[in-house]
């Protein structure tokens, strides 16, 4: 995945098998990512921007784009 800064996030893995792992403050978490495309899109664009991943991560979870396994 591509490199970031994040006050919380320490890791995002890529996704494989529609699941990705993140990693928060090193506790690794894994979720099913219920739209792949749409998930490594958004995200790199949330990084180019240098918007807050952390927050993008936070509204794909209050969404259930992304849901803990």
């Amino acid at each position: 995945m591509v490199k970031f800064n994040s006050s919380v996030i320490t890791n995002i893995s890529d996704v494989v098998n529609n699941q990705v792992t993140i990693e928060f403050d090193g506790r690794p978490y894994t979720y099913s990512v219920s739209d792949t495309e749409a998930w490594e899109n958004d995200l790199k664009d949330v990084i180019e921007e240098g918007e807050s991943v952390g927050g993008f991560v936070n509204q794909a979870l209050r969404a259930n784009l992304l849901q803990l396994i």
